[in-house]
Formats: structure tokens, C-alpha cells, sequence
């Protein structure tokens, strides 16, 4: 009995001993070298470059549209308000006013010409500016940023035989765009309306 123990303890001194030293390998682990120990192989690396290359396609890309889709939204606001900036102050002139000089009947022309509480009216385009011309005042209806192509301005007359009398109205086309060089802030638009004198 007193020499099992020993055999017991010799055996269990061995085992100990194999698993503290340095070269035992045991069969169920093998040794690995730890992950980050190891290198970046170039196909790894590859596929990293790839996957970064389209995000940043993909982020550029909607940079692009945002930035796009801003320059349009801008440069529709700046017409559109011109044109209806432009537009009310025509309308008003020719319901205030007391004689249309132009356009004639029948003949569209590039300039309106009224007579309002008595003063000269004149609205017309030079050098891309819609201006409007009072009693020898002239002032832009549009900013820097719009250029106005020439309008086109009608005079309609249509006669009530009932009442024996004439209504005059005139037919208004304007157009203007953003200006501008860059692809994102191309935007034009037309009005047109028609405004009666009396």
C-alpha cells in the first residue's frame, strides 16, 4: 500500500513536471501565434481598400447631390420671387393707370409704356435687368443674381356691345433666369399673365 502512494506521487510529480516545461506541446491545443501577432495578408488588405474605395464613392456621390440639389432650390426661390415681384408691380401699374401707349393693338412689344396719377411708366430689359422707369426714376426689378431675357408685351381690347364699352387688357410674358456658370444653379422660368387696364 505504502508503495502505491509512491508510485501515485512519483507519477503525479512527472506529470507536473512535463506540463512546466517550456517545450511541452499539448496535443489537444496546438499552438497558434495569437491573432495580433500576425500580419495583414494583400488579399486582406485589398478587400479593405475596395470596401473603403465605394463608401467613398458613395459619400462623394451624395455630397454631390446634396450640394446639386441646393444650388437649384436657391437659384428656383431667387427667379420665382423676381418674377412675381415683377409681375404684382406691372399688374398694379396697369390697373392704376390712365393710358396705354405700348404696345398698340395687334403688335406685341418688348416695352410697356403707361401713364400713372399723371407720371410716365415705362418697364422694358437692358442688359439682362427688367427695369421699371418712373417719371424719369429708373429702378431694377431683379438683382444680380436674375438676367431677363425681353418680354413680350399685348395689348387685347375686347368690346361689350350691351354696355358700349371696350375692356383693355394686357397680355404680359417675361422670362428670367438664374445667373449663373455652374451646372447647379442653371434655372430659368416664364411668366405669363394677363393684367386688365379698365
Amino acid at each position: 500500500m505504502h508503495n502505491i502512494q509512491k508510485i501515485h506521487l512519483t507519477i503525479d510529480r512527472e506529470i507536473f513536471a512535463t506540463r512546466k516545461s517550456p517545450g511541452h506541446r499539448s496535443p489537444s491545443f496546438p499552438l497558434v501565434p495569437p491573432r495580433s501577432n500576425r500580419g495583414v495578408t494583400i488579399l486582406e488588405l485589398l478587400i479593405y481598400i475596395a470596401i473603403l474605395s465605394g463608401l467613398m464613392v458613395i459619400i462623394s456621390d451624395a455630397f454631390i447631390m446634396l450640394s446639386s440639389g441646393r444650388g437649384q432650390a436657391e437659384a428656383r426661390s431667387e427667379v420665382n420671387s423676381a418674377l412675381r415681384f415683377s409681375g404684382e408691380l406691372i399688374k398694379q401699374d396697369i390697373k392704376n393707370a390712365t393710358a396705354i401707349s405700348s404696345p398698340v393693338l395687334g403688335t406685341a412689344s418688348s416695352t410697356l409704356s403707361l401713364t400713372v396719377a399723371g407720371a410716365p411708366v415705362v418697364y422694358d430689359v437692358l442688359s439682362g435687368a427688367f427695369r421699371r422707369t418712373a417719371n424719369g426714376v429708373v429702378s431694377t426689378t431683379t438683382g444680380a443674381t436674375i438676367v431677363a431675357d425681353t418680354p413680350a408685351f399685348t395689348r387685347l381690347e375686347n368690346y361689350n356691345p350691351t354696355l358700349g364699352a371696350t375692356t383693355t387688357a394686357v397680355q404680359i410674358a417675361i422670362t428670367m433666369r438664374y445667373n449663373a456658370s455652374t451646372t447647379d444653379f442653371l434655372y430659368s422660368d416664364t411668366l405669363r399673365t394677363t393684367a386688365t387696364f379698365r
